[in-house]
């Protein structure tokens, strides 16, 4: 009797490894298989999408945030403000700076950051050299962002 229930349970053991390597295998060949998915894009989607990304290109600006350095009037105010400018881009080359004159002010501006919170990391990077510097909305070429 012992006998006999020493190769049933071998038996069983046996059919369970054969079976969880089968369900294995299966798993296996089935998690392959999707890996190779070929997507069949209906005409109009493209259409939508083009549309879509020659609708941005037309758009010429947008809401955003620079940091504005400086902002000078007055006789000189020019060479000082370029002075500022030229130290912020040797300071920092990865941030696009711009000088630009509104009237009676030259000022310096840097960034294009679509958020605030952006913005608001490379203020403190740039608060140690420019002290005054600060945070403002401005609009931003859709390109540059």
């Amino acid at each position: 009797m012992t006998k006999l229930y020493f190769l049933l349970s071998l038996q069983k053991k046996i059919m369970k490894k054969i079976l969880l390597t089968s369900l294995f295998t299966i798993f296996y060949f089935f998690s392959f298989s999707q890996m190779y998915v070929q997507y069949d894009i209906e005409p109009e989607v493209e259409k939508i999408k083009n549309a879509h990304i020659l609708a941005w290109k037309k758009v010429g600006y947008v809401e955003g945030y620079r940091i504005q350095l400086i902002a000078l009037s007055g006789s000189k105010s020019k060479n000082s403000v370029q002075e500022v400018y030229n130290e912020f881009t040797k300071l920092f080359p990865e941030i696009p700076a711009y000088l630009s004159y509104s009237e009676p002010n030259f000022r310096v501006r840097v960034g294009n950051f679509n958020n605030k919170i952006d913005a608001y990391r490379n203020l403190l990077k740039i608060h140690s050299y420019f002290p005054g510097a600060f945070i403002t909305k401005d609009k931003i070429s859709y390109r540059e962002i």
